[in-house]
């Protein structure tokens, strides 16, 4: 799973736990969906690597989210994508609890960043 922290300076901010104050993707379902909701930076999330989202880029990220959080509030409480691809056919089943809580949780730590200069590390698996 692809998950996301914040750095200041190059180090985690003070008291910090990555496993608690970061964020990520509940499943991979959801994280499938999700990503490109996410890959708004200059440079594209590498989901095997790092990248860094510097100040633009979290701005950026900061309205992509917000401009769609309305549209997966008024989603039912979970719902049902299917992508086809060739012969392939694959159902992604999401919950807008879910949705919401990793859009939430992610326009926190923006703010956080922003106001105290520091930036999202992706980090892949």
């Amino acid at each position: 799973m692809i998950d996301w922290q914040i750095k200041i300076d190059g180090n985690y901010p003070p008291g910090w736990d990555q496993h608690r104050d970061g964020c990520w993707f509940p499943d991979f379902d959801h994280q499938s969906y999700l990503f490109p909701f996410f890959d708004v930076g200059d440079s594209p999330i590498d989901p095997y690597g790092g990248t860094r989202f510097m100040e633009s880029d979290l701005r950026r990220l900061r309205e992509h989210l917000r401009y769609h959080h309305k549209a997966f509030e008024a989603k039912p409480d979970s719902w049902t994508v299917t992508e086809t691809s060739g012969n392939e056919t694959i159902v992604i089943r999401l919950e807008r609890k879910k949705v919401l809580l990793v859009i939430g949780k992610t326009l926190e730590m923006i703010e956080y960043a922003l106001a105290n200069g520091g930036t999202f590390i992706f980090r892949g698996d």
